[in-house]
């Protein structure tokens, strides 16, 4: 483990944590179906579709995602739609189980204390705009991850190795209180559908300090999901790796030159009829 670039490669090995226990601990059967995911696709299927009505579709792309009743002029242009391309609108389903927590972390006596933050039934989460057309600056509403996992030792060491390796990459920034917020996501995908991928937005920054962009749980019966991360006007490629069950990828984010994304996923083996890839994702945000 060596840092170059403000990134660090790891292993939950490195922690003295082993994976088939970090398993027992946090389970992703219970996740729900990130619904967003569906909206999201067909919002950004309409841009491409009516790309000179883009702005009016990002004006109402809020209230369509939210739920309620479909904005009349979303509803005009999906109904003007070819019966081809409205067979494709209504196909999406989601490919993404998901829960999010929240956690804040303290300096107090010479150590770091991780205290986890109730959240609602369903958490608010948005991300910074890297483009106009970045879909991620909408508000997506989460289910917070269960209780078992919230509560789970290993995660807190997990955490607390994290926050590790940011006083490392930041020396001169004398942190006491840092803000964590976890993902849990479960990519699924089958035969019904070529490839899904965790980052359908492409290269992009989730606008926190520090991130783990992904720490693999597991994986079965899949091919791709390498990470990549770019910097020098997203042009130079200065990371690319698959990760293995254990590995994980830590890196600065929000202000700086590193850019990430990871490429889809597709079954190796069709007879098997479905394969995923589980991980848990990291957002640090200094708080003082």
């Amino acid at each position: 483990m060596g840092i170059k670039y403000k990134i660090i490669q790891f292993n939950i090995n490195e922690f003295g944590v082993n994976i088939i226990e970090l398993k027992k601990e946090i389970s992703f059967k219970s996740l729900g179906w990130d619904k967003n995911d569906i909206k999201l696709s067909q919002l950004r299927f309409l841009i491409t579709k009516y790309i000179n009505d883009k702005k009016v579709i990002l004006q109402e792309a809020q209230c369509f995602l939210d739920g309620r009743i479909v904005p009349n002029s979303i509803q005009e242009l999906i109904s003007s739609l070819s019966i081809e391309d409205q067979r494709k609108f209504h196909a999406y389903k989601p490919f993404r189980k998901r829960g999010i927590s929240q956690f804040m972390v303290e300096y107090v006596n010479k150590q770091w204390e991780v205290n986890h933050v109730t959240l609602p039934e369903l958490t608010d989460f948005a991300q910074r705009e890297d483009h106009p057309l970045d879909l991620r600056k909408l508000i997506r509403r989460f289910p917070p991850m269960d209780k078992t996992t919230t509560q789970s030792i290993l995660l807190r060491i997990l955490i607390k190795k994290c926050i590790e390796m940011l006083c490392e990459c930041e020396p001169q920034v004398k942190l006491k209180k840092i803000e964590v917020t976890c993902h849990q996501m479960s990519l699924i995908i089958d035969s019904s559908i070529p490839s899904v991928c965790n980052s359908p937005e492409g290269l992009h920054q989730d606008g926190s300090n520090y991130i783990v962009s992904a720490l693999v749980i597991d994986k079965y019966n899949i091919e791709g999901g390498t990470s990549e991360l770019y910097c020098v006007e997203k042009k130079e490629i200065i990371k690319s790796h698959t990760l293995e069950r254990g590995e994980g990828l830590f890196h600065i984010d929000k202000h700086s030159t590193i850019w990430h994304k990871v490429t889809p996923i597709k079954l190796k083996n069709i007879s098997l009829g479905i394969g995923y890839r589980n991980i848990l994702g990291f957002d640090f945000n200094f708080i003082s």
